[in-house]
């Protein structure tokens, strides 16, 4: 069963990938929570569909190589069962010239049969007289040795007869057995066809059978190939749309912290005006102060010249209230193509841009080698946008780790990092996971500019 073909993983998917999210959810981490719920019940039903699809299934190249070995008995046995058959034609012409010659040397058996009878009646007619009674009682004496030679003559040709009749006779059972030693072989040779054309069939049928489940095979792995571009498409979708949505929530902090800003310089400012305001009045009032003092010294000074002429208050110095300033907030760290350690330690089995084993794709990341469960860490410090199941990647993690910079951690067992938290360089973010599209254990791990897929290796150790 294809799983792009099944109406309700078509229908949860057009709804909880390719649309937004609803209206209802207020911030980014809402939004990607209620995706990630509505994901997990899609990736439930999904890794059913992806292990009925694996099971039994023969790789192309066996089952063309079955084909090719079958076409080679096909042609081999169709080569012996012409050389039957002509060997089957070349006896049935023998057959039939045997039986020509049977019927030949018995219509030779019959004529000579009848000339040996006529000689015998003719015998038989002279009775048995010998041949000087035959001399004593002729009356022609010449006459004899005519009849001498005649009957010379009549006996060699009558003992050359049945001689001649006596091999014919051979000849013919002879001919009988050569003719059934011909049948005989012309039966074997029947057999034979029959049994040749009997394995020619079953070769045929199997090859035919073959040739329908590598047409299934094909279509099948057509089918895999558009499945993959459609996850492909599903993740450059999540990724383009959590990065619109991470400067959206960045503009929004900037403007945030502008406006905070704004609202300190402001509060400030009208803290320095009361300030200038309290210091005017003091100083008005210190003013108002001494010229009272100024008056009393005057009329003191009446009453006694000699007491405290130039006295004069001292002077309280009014400062205007120290502000404190508004903390700084941080600044975004800016990655360039430098070194950050791997995520994980092993081999990488799978490089960015090689073709994938069903053809069609290539990859867009690499894949380490590694156990099951063996941890997954943060390349670089960031903030987590994505941690779920997402189609044809299994559990996700995606970290914003510079202002165009993602880094993609797929495959993963388990995820231990949300959405919105901040993750630091060698965090755990989740746990090797198994098998999957990978074929074998490891992490597909994938690095995106701008959105667009790059090659990893530029920005970590080997």
């Amino acid at each position: 069963m294809l799983l792009l073909s099944h109406p309700r993983v078509g229908a949860l998917l057009a709804l909880t990938i390719l649309l937004p999210v609803g209206a209802g959810a207020a911030t980014l981490q809402e939004k990607i929570q209620n995706s990630r719920q509505k994901l997990e019940h899609i990736h439930e039903n999904l890794g059913q569909m992806q292990a009925h699809l694996a099971a039994g299934q023969k790789t192309q190249a066996q089952l063309r190589g079955e084909i090719s070995t079958i076409n080679q008995q096909v042609v081999a046995v169709q080569k012996k069962l012409v050389g039957i058959q002509q060997q089957q034609q070349l006896a049935k012409s023998q057959i039939a010239d045997l039986r020509a010659k049977i019927s030949a040397l018995r219509a030779a058996l019959a004529q000579q049969k009848s000339i040996l009878a006529q000689q015998l009646r003719a015998a038989y007619t002279l009775g048995g007289a010998t041949p000087l009674a035959v001399w004593l009682q002729t009356e022609r004496p010449g006459e004899l040795g005519r009849m001498s030679v005649f009957y010379e003559s009549l006996a060699r040709a009558r003992s050359t007869l049945i001689t001649k009749t006596q091999d014919t006779a051979q000849q013919i059972l002879k001919t009988k057995h050569e003719v059934q030693t011909h049948e005989i072989r012309l039966a074997q040779l029947a057999r034979q066809v029959g049994a040749q054309e009997h394995t020619l069939q079953q070769q045929r049928q199997h090859h035919a059978a073959l040739e329908s489940q590598l047409a299934d095979r094909i279509a099948a792995d057509k089918a895999k190939i558009s499945e993959l571009q459609a996850n492909a498409h599903i993740l450059d979708g999540l990724v383009s749309r959590l990065v619109v949505q991470f400067r959206h929530q960045e503009a929004v902090a900037r403007a945030k912290a502008a406006a905070a800003e704004a609202q300190r310089k402001a509060e400030a400012a009208a803290a320095a005006r009361r300030a200038a305001a309290i210091a005017a009045r003091r100083q008005a009032i210190e003013q108002r102060r001494l010229a009272q003092g100024a008056q009393a010294e005057q009329r003191a000074r009446q009453v006694q010249r000699a007491a405290n002429a130039q006295k004069q208050a001292p002077t309280t110095v009014v400062r205007p209230p120290t502000i404190a300033a508004a903390p700084a907030l941080p600044a975004t760290p800016i990655v360039g193509h430098g070194h950050y350690p791997a995520p994980v330690n092993g081999p990488i089995s799978a490089r960015f841009g090689a073709p994938r084993v069903t053809g069609g794709l290539k990859w867009q990341g690499i894949i380490f080698q590694a156990a099951v469960g063996t941890p997954v860490r943060a390349i670089a410090p960031g903030m987590v946008l994505y941690a779920g199941p997402l189609r044809g990647y299994g559990q996700i993690v995606i970290v914003q780790i510079a202002h165009s910079l993602l880094a993609i951690y797929g495959h993963l067992g388990a995820t231990d990092v949300h959405v919105g938290e901040q993750v630091s360089t060698g965090r755990q973010v989740g746990s090797v996971g198994s098998g999957g599209e990978l074929g074998n254990d490891g992490l597909y791990f994938e690095m995106r500019n701008a959105g667009h897929p790059v090659n990893p290796l530029y920005y970590i150790h080997n």
